[in-house]
């Protein structure tokens, strides 16, 4: 299960939730472990999650019907019990009805395949009498599915936090209006940030395949290189892993962009983002084509001692200050005296996976960042001098009962490749 359900319920009870509804797909996934078809494109107000506080009352997935039809063939796809399902009507329901006492009528699964009874195997039976067995069971569309599994739970009148709190008006004009939905969004990246077991082999599994795909680009370097063709190269790297992509950044001359080719002797930085099943890797690497000038090779060493002393300093209860300030202390102290900014950021479903502000809410409005067992983080060291160069280094760093265990090897000494013009043999 990627839901950790003990603070999820932790936090429901602090802020006097009966249930929590995700809207937002990658929410759903946390909530359910489901990821759908519908999901993968992106698209809200098709699938919920319902989590209720009270465990002893149904949790819900909503689902379309063609989805509904696969728990067949893979039924441990979410570990909800309560899954319901919704049909689109074919054709437009045109019958007045009370949305207080009433809701459209249920529709058929929509389209009818033919059927070849005399081939049919032992298999193929059992299918069709799952599709009976549920005949008639579909809502008319997503939301009013959403309200059955509020009724089935109970959730009548319940005060419910939602990631996309416009499904509160939207409830009370089906006929639920004494549902009583909060803003949630802060509440989910809250829940997400300490990671469960599940949820910690992922991050193990993407910050493998990133950092081999990053070592990959790396060793691809060649000088005038369009610095295009070193993101296409970790993109692919990334699949043949099992992954996806989501960007490579890389920097030279004090510029962070993608644009021109690979310069000589200059440092470049790489900053890599990928996901797996949904949890992301998060890479900051420097090479440089050539031999690296004497203050390079120097400031690199600083940034060492720095990354050591943050796995040394790591542990449950620290806050976010005191680690920006230990590291930016230590890598001043190595001989990098004009170094000044190391930020870290949680890491999961999203790139930055705690309370970041939005709305009104102003940065370092949702308190101090403190560090818990379980988190999962990277400390972002970036440095941009125009007419100098780029250095940024970063790893991703597992929260333990004691400190830290890295989940990337945490090298970041100066990559150092041969200056081979770009098109020459390797």
């Amino acid at each position: 299960m990627l839901l950790n359900r003990e603070r999820a319920n932790r936090i429901m009870d602090r802020e006097g939730l009966d249930a929590l509804v995700a809207v937002a797909p990658i929410n759903v996934y946390y909530l359910s472990d489901y990821w759908g078809a519908l999901m993968r494109m992106r698209r809200s107000f098709y699938n919920y999650a319902v989590l209720t506080r009270d465990e002893s009352k149904p949790s819900a997935l909503i689902v379309t019907g063609v989805e509904h039809l696969r728990f067949f063939h893979n039924p441990a796809a979410t570990w909800m019990e309560n899954r319901m399902p919704y049909v689109h009507p074919i054709y437009q329901d045109r019958r007045d009805f009370d949305p207080d006492v009433e809701d459209p009528e249920a529709v058929e699964y929509g389209m009818k395949w033919p059927i070849s009874h005399d081939t049919l195997s032992p298999r193929d039976k059992e299918y069709l009498a799952y599709m009976e067995a549920h005949r008639g069971k579909a809502s008319v569309n997503a939301l009013y599915a959403l309200k059955k599994g509020l009724q089935e739970a109970g959730l009548e009148s319940a005060r419910i936090g939602s990631d996309d709190p416009r499904i509160g008006p939207w409830l009370h004009e089906i006929g639920l209006p004494g549902v009583k939905i909060s803003e949630a969004t802060t509440l989910f990246r809250e829940i997400r940030m300490v990671k469960t077991p599940r949820e910690i082999e992922l991050m193990r599994q993407v910050a493998r395949m990133n950092e081999e795909a990053l070592e990959a680009v790396i060793d691809s370097l060649r000088v005038g290189m369009p610095r295009t063709e070193l993101e296409r190269i970790y993109n692919v790297e990334i699949a043949r892993r099992g992954g996806r992509g989501l960007y490579l950044a890389t920097g030279q001359h004090g510029t962070n962009n993608n644009l021109g080719g690979v310069l000589e002797t200059e440092t470049i930085t790489f900053d890599g983002l990928c996901e797996y099943q949904n949890y992301h890797g998060d890479l900051g690497r420097v090479a440089v084509c050539g031999s690296p000038r004497p203050d390079v090779v120097e400031r690199v060493k600083a940034l060492e001692i720095g990354c050591e002393t943050l796995l040394k300093t790591i542990r449950p209860g620290i806050t976010a200050n005191e680690v920006t300030s230990t590291v930016i202390e230590a890598v001043r102290k190595g001989g990098f005296e004009g170094f000044f900014f190391a930020t870290p950021h949680s890491i999961g479903l999203e790139h930055s996976d705690h309370m970041i502000p939005i709305g009104p809410t102003l940065p370092g409005g949702n308190g101090e960042f403190v560090f818990e067992e379980n988190m999962i983080f990277s400390l972002d060291m970036p440095y941009y001098e125009i007419g100098w160069g780029n250095l940024h280094v970063e790893d991703q760093i597992l929260v333990t009962a004691n400190g830290a265990e890295p989940l990337t090897n945490c090298d970041v000494s100066l990559r150092v490749r041969p200056a081979t013009p770009y098109g020459a043999a390797a």
